[in-house]
């Protein structure tokens, strides 16, 4: 019975894989929309209206660069009277080194979550960033990118572990494991094939199909690895015997072989370690759970929850909520050589992304109908990168690595305090620490005042500006909007019957930054 639901969730991989059409990003975006619509209509949904421009350029600037776009930015886009607008913006993004900037952070959290967790693991962030950050920029394809990160150079003797120290590298995945098989099989199943195998370590999993033994086959691929107990031995020299391809089970008189997800025996004929052996079966085009997982963990990127959710969760127990959606677009990926930007590109260009958050119908308030846009939180760096570009505050960067930041930077102290550990974006709460930070904190005090802020003085400083003027360029620093007609008429009366109308500015400014339209993605 489990061998039929397998084949029809189509994980085997014993059977050759069909032709896939390649479609163009056109093509794909109108066959996303098309699934999308025969959905709503079998379920009585009626979505949402399309989002305005205001809107729309706000969530892709969020997206894809991760910051809220300038007042200049804003204005070059509302001003575009191409038909294509949308789309040439997608491009300009995805060219710029904002995205690469953006991509290696929210890639960095998939990897390697616990990355903060414990101080000895912060020092390997900046290396792990830095590899990212190579990777993105020189457009390597993704299966090629994990790939090299499974294939990481991990025997040290020759270097005392340097390799584990490097500038730039992906060994993060290994360290923060502590190079431990059972870590990084759980790792592994959960990055990069969406199954948190992890639950069957101990015993066989209580609620889905995968047993312990199936576990401990996925760890034997690393059991060449020497495990790292202590930050010391991080510095010291260790061999992989990259032969080893069986492993003993704990407390229990059994030892497993290498084997893959469904029980699948590799072909060691060749001279590859087991690790090589590992990577060219995840990595694999043939492989169903790897492309499913990369798709659904972009879409979720954008659309604010997976398919699937969550995103690390395939199983029978949890079925995808557009299982042909999810298809669709993990062939293409295989398709176009595991190019992420063109699934980027593929879900901006969709009616389904480019949907008001504004909810107009009780049919839009399931978010798995993804009828409406998504609410969602800012990631720490997105809210202190957009509260900088709002106010004018320059960030100081080292050019060798611009990752290394010291943690008494404004920067490093924002987003230690507003660092969260949740999975999903549509659930993020604010502290009464962080809301504290907003209101009457440090960074966001002077960022706001007419002293520091470089948006507040240029506004009030400049000569040729009036005050209706002055308060639609804060609206549009801010919320990337102009203010409606009551919010117009309220804060222009506010400002000019106030003493002091530059502190009258300050004070709006303060009130829009303070509001949960700036500190959300809508």
């Amino acid at each position: 019975m489990l061998k039929l639901v397998a084949l029809l969730m189509g994980v085997c991989l014993c059977q050759p894989p069909q032709s896939v059409v390649r479609l163009s990003v056109a093509e794909a975006a109108a066959e996303v929309d098309r699934l999308f619509e025969r959905s709503w209509h079998s379920a009585g949904v009626r979505p949402a209206a399309l989002s305005a421009d205001e809107e729309f350029v706000r969530r892709l600037y969020l997206d894809l660069a991760g910051r809220i776009p300038a007042v200049s930015e804003v204005r070059q886009f509302l001003g575009d009277v191409r038909a294509d607008k949308r789309s040439v913006l997608v491009e300009s993004l995805l060219d710029s080194p904002a995205f690469v900037r953006h991509f290696t952070i929210l890639w960095r959290n998939a990897l390697i979550p616990e990355a903060f967790s414990d101080p000895a693991n912060r020092q390997l962030v900046p290396g792990f960033e830095a590899w990212l950050w190579s990777q993105f920029s020189s457009g390597v394809p993704y299966d090629r990118m994990v790939r090299d990160l499974l294939t990481v150079r991990l025997d040290t003797a020759a270097d005392g572990g340097a390799a584990l120290r490097a500038a730039s590298s992906p060994a993060a995945f290994y360290v923060i494991r502590q190079q431990r098989p059972e870590n990084l099989a759980a790792g592994t199943s959960r990055s990069f094939l969406g199954v948190r195998l992890d639950c069957a370590q101990c015993h066989d999993h209580p609620f889905d199909r995968w047993k312990q033994g199936q576990f401990w086959s996925l760890a034997a691929f690393y059991s060449g690895l020497s495990p790292l107990d202590d930050e010391v031995q991080m510095r010291t020299s260790a061999v992989e015997r990259r032969d080893s391809r069986r492993i003993s089970i704990p407390d229990r008189d059994q030892t497993v072989e290498a084997a893959f997800l469904e029980g699948e025996l590799p072909d060691w004929s060749t001279n590859r370690s087991a690790r090589e052996v590992l990577a060219d079966w995840v990595t694999s085009g043939r492989n169903p759970w790897f492309s499913r997982m990369a798709a659904n963990r972009v879409w979720a990127l954008f659309m604010g929850q997976g398919i699937v959710h969550p995103v690390d969760d395939f199983s029978e127990n949890n079925p995808a909520s557009h299982p042909e959606v999810l298809q669709l677009l993990a062939d293409q990926l295989v398709a176009h050589d595991f190019d992420l930007k063109f699934l980027v590109r593929t879900i901006t260009a969709t009616r389904v992304y480019q949907l008001s958050s504004r909810q107009t119908d009780d049919s839009q308030s399931d978010p798995l109908h993804f009828a409406r846009a998504s609410v969602r939180g800012l990631t720490p760096e997105q809210l202190f990168d957009s509260l900088a570009e709002a106010t004018g505050y320059y960030q100081p960067y080292r050019t060798e690595n611009p990752f290394v930041i010291s943690a008494e930077t404004p920067r490093a102290t924002f987003l230690e305090l507003f660092r969260d550990e949740g999975d999903s974006p549509l659930q993020k709460e604010t502290t009464i620490l962080q809301a504290l930070a907003m209101m009457n904190g440090e960074f966001v005090d002077a960022a706001t005042s007419l002293e520091n802020s470089q948006t507040l003085s240029g506004i009030v400083d400049f000569p040729l500006m009036t005050d209706e003027e002055r308060l639609e360029t804060l609206f549009l620093a801010a919320l990337s909007r102009r203010p409606s007609a009551s919010e117009r008429a309220a804060m222009l009366q506010y400002v000019q019957q106030s003493e002091a109308a530059g502190a009258a500015l300050a004070d709006v400014f303060w009130a829009l930054l303070n509001s949960s339209e700036f500190m959300l993605n809508h």
